[in-house]
């Protein structure tokens, strides 16, 4: 247990306008912009250039430099978020992990962006876990930043304003590669992206007061410090079962997103298949706005857990409509279905926050906690992308592209069900009780 003066004071006396809610999220948007562009566009564009356009391999290998990037953010999340917990800075315990991170990030970008034709997929792969690390090393903490600042009274606002500047985020990056990406030309689109960053931290760092740190903090105990990552399953069952509900969602999203653009091109027969899922993307998260702000006004009124089941529901028929054309390739119907799991996905988002803040087991280390959190969308993305990525590349040797994708995307579809079908076992009752300043759920 944390004594008294571990936790940080707090002041809530007033709610948090929408001016607030949005620079809180400011450095959400400069961060998505680059995870919904690197990961699924430039690491797929950049291996295939590497390997070249028709290696055989080029499906497991970009699946394994994902997964091993995702490995280095499962480990650094959590850790991140705990030693902010202990922080004491004196302008707040989670700004100089946001300020270090961003300036981490902005290096492993350009050292990225050096990669071209006949380049070390080795040396690309560290490159690749050098931006992991201190995209996570930011991003654990800033998680822990939201339960500081945010009544929970406000937890779905908020997590409705963290998805819109998410969608805004996924719309800024994609329309920086439609304007500045080429291949073998990516300092210009990389820059831009560090720029949005840069943006984005400021106005966080300037909208977010932080409550003031504890004046003293308990002795470290390395034992203590590590056993703290361990949360009783009997007392926190409801944050159980939403890690375990995440895990299947993002499982479903990265078995998909991953490999999208090898999807348009191989089977479809896109031609110029990055422009065309930049686009995609495009419209799917212009949607997801009023899908994330209707999504915030369901999870009011009937929870979150019933706008989570919802949406998983769609994802999970959309995925087996990319299995059906999968067998009968038509681009005029892999649109709408490719757009509506992008909105559903958005929906699905806007949500997510909400029901993490609902479950938290402590706000004194929300930091850890938050990044344990974010280990359940982090470690799908090593499973997901490298067993998705093998699979592929196997059954593509023995029967063909269309089988292959058939069955790696009948597989995602039954992460969603899934996810559908768990998330019933979460348990929120509708009375709140105000306790330490917290407005929360009983």
């Amino acid at each position: 247990m944390r004594s008294a003066q571990d936790v940080p004071v707090r002041s809530r006396d007033a709610c948090l306008s929408t001016l607030d809610h949005v620079r809180i999220a400011a450095l959400w948007f400069g961060l998505f912009a680059q995870w919904m562009t690197v990961v699924p566009v430039l690491v797929p564009a950049q291996v295939a250039e590497l390997l070249g356009n028709h290696a055989a391999i080029k499906e497991g290998v970009t699946g394994s430099v994902i997964a091993t990037g995702a490995f280095i953010a499962m480990v650094v999340s959590p850790l991140a978020g705990a030693l902010s917990d202990r922080c004491t800075a004196r302008h707040g315990r989670r700004r100089p992990f946001l300020v270090s991170g961003v300036l981490g990030i902005s290096v492993a970008l350009l050292w990225l962006a050096s990669f071209g034709t006949g380049g070390s997929i080795w040396l690309y792969t560290l490159a690749f876990l050098h931006l992991q690390f201190w995209w996570n090393w930011a991003a654990g903490p800033y998680a822990g930043l939201v339960p500081d600042i945010v009544p929970r009274q406000e937890a779905n606002r908020a997590s409705a304003w963290l998805n819109v500047m998410t969608v805004l985020g996924t719309i800024a990056g994609n329309a920086v590669l439609l304007a500045l990406f080429a291949p073998g030309r990516l300092y210009p689109a990389i820059a831009a992206l560090i720029v949005i960053m840069l943006v984005g931290l400021w106005l966080t760092i300037g909208g977010a007061r932080e409550p003031r740190p504890a004046s003293r903090r308990s002795r470290f105990e390395l034992v203590a410090f590590v056993r703290s990552f361990f949360l009783d399953p009997r007392a926190h069952a409801n944050f159980y079962w939403v890690l375990v509900t995440r895990f299947f969602a993002n499982m479903g999203t990265w078995s998909v997103f991953a490999f999208l653009l090898y999807y348009l091109q191989d089977v479809i027969g896109v031609s110029q298949p990055t422009h065309l899922l930049n686009e995609l993307l495009g419209v799917g998260v212009v949607l997801a706005i009023p899908a994330s702000l209707l999504g915030a006004r369901l999870a009011d009124r009937h929870g979150a857990v019933a706008v989570v089941r919802l949406t998983s529901w769609i994802m999970a028929v959309t995925v087996i409509g990319l299995v059906m054309l999968a067998l009968h390739p038509s681009l005029m119907l892999v649109i709408p279905v490719a757009v509506v799991f992008c909105a559903a996905f958005g929906m699905y988002q806007a949500v997510d926050w909400a029901l993490a803040l609902h479950v938290l087991p402590d706000t004194a280390s929300a930091g850890k906690d938050m990044g344990i959190w974010h280990v359940s969308m982090v470690l799908p993305q090593i499973l997901g992308p490298a067993s998705t990525g093998w699979m592929l590349s196997w059954v593509k040797s023995i029967v063909g592209t269309s089988a292959a994708y058939t069955v790696a995307f009948a597989t995602a579809a039954v992460w969603f069900v899934l996810a559908a079908w768990l998330v019933s076992r979460i348990k929120l009752s509708s009375q709140l009780h105000v306790a330490d300043g917290f407005v929360g759920p009983t």
